[in-house]
């Protein structure tokens, strides 16, 4: 005996090529479960078999750039959210709206990140990435909420109530 894989080149039990139905399947994809042809089939590693969509996902596709940018524009908008206690006047104001356009966009890009990897339309490298956006995204969102009902009160406590 050898320690060499063997390579199926007879068909998976009379099932036919997704992509060629006349075809006798030899592989099935271990990504997403397509029956393959010998034509269709490719190796990932020279022992994985996989069709032409799966392979990128299996060879590491690289982050993203919407990925790449969740954390950052989080934190650029968690930052304004900061910065515009300190900065005083119409331009405290300007800073927080800055922030809060800034710091969603990035909450939504690490939203949508996950999603498409989840769905399989995007690469699974760029999943670390999207959830830090998320988490520096939460913080904003959470610190954005507490800035809102702060100054809700401040309202309240300055005019009274409102007939």
């Amino acid at each position: 005996m050898t320690d060499l894989p063997i390579k199926r080149t007879t068909s998976l039990s009379g099932a036919s090529c997704a992509n060629h139905p006349v075809a006798p399947a030899v592989e099935i994809c271990t990504r997403c479960g397509t029956f393959l042809c010998g034509d269709c089939v490719e190796y990932f590693r020279e022992e994985t078999p996989a069709c032409v969509n799966c392979m990128p996902h299996l060879m590491g596709t690289p982050a993203s750039m919407r990925a790449r940018f969740s954390p950052i524009l989080s934190t650029i908008g968690l930052a304004g959210l900061l910065a515009g206690f300190v900065v005083k006047g119409r331009a405290g104001l300007v800073v927080w709206v800055a922030g809060f356009l800034i710091g969603f966009a990035g909450l939504a890009f690490g939203v949508q990140e996950l999603r498409l990897i989840r769905a399989g339309q995007a690469g699974t490298r760029g999943r670390r990435w999207a959830q830090i956006g998320l988490g520096v995204g939460a913080l904003f969102a959470l610190g954005f909420g507490l800035l809102l009902v702060s100054f809700g009160v401040f309202l309240y406590r300055t005019y009274g109530r409102v007939p």
